[in-house]
């Protein structure tokens, strides 16, 4: 998310091998994706991820822009990078941490349904 509001759309990893376009059915315009057996971020999908992130906010080379990252060994070899600790981080505290509770709040009351009881939630 940016200061002013607007957001980069998103690369979601999936845990596997091949992707399947179906599973970006719903995702935010521009969403991108890859996908790894582990479904965690590798070397070159960072590079993917990062190429979309500059195409999106195009920054002009005498108006440099900050990126906030988790301080992950594998998102600061190589670059300038400002690392925050997790209760100062902007996504945790305006973002993640309230889509989270929601988020849980909403898989709960809809495990509790009668209709729903067996079923997985997706």
């Amino acid at each position: 998310m940016t200061a002013g509001g607007g957001f980069v759309p998103p690369m979601i990893i999936f845990p596997r091998k091949n992707m399947k376009v179906e599973l970006l059915n719903g995702a935010p315009l521009g969403t991108i994706a890859a996908c790894h057996p582990s479904g965690w971020i590798q070397g070159y999908i960072f590079t993917n991820w990062l190429q979309h992130f500059i195409t999106h906010v195009k920054p002009p080379k005498d108006d440099p822009v900050v990126l906030v990252l988790d301080g992950h060994y594998s998102h600061t070899r190589s670059a300038d990078i400002i690392n925050l600790v997790r209760h100062l981080q902007p996504l945790d505290l305006a973002f993640m941490g309230p889509l989270k509770t929601y988020y849980s709040q909403k898989i709960k009351n809809w495990l509790k349904h009668p209709n729903n009881y067996g079923r997985t939630v997706s």
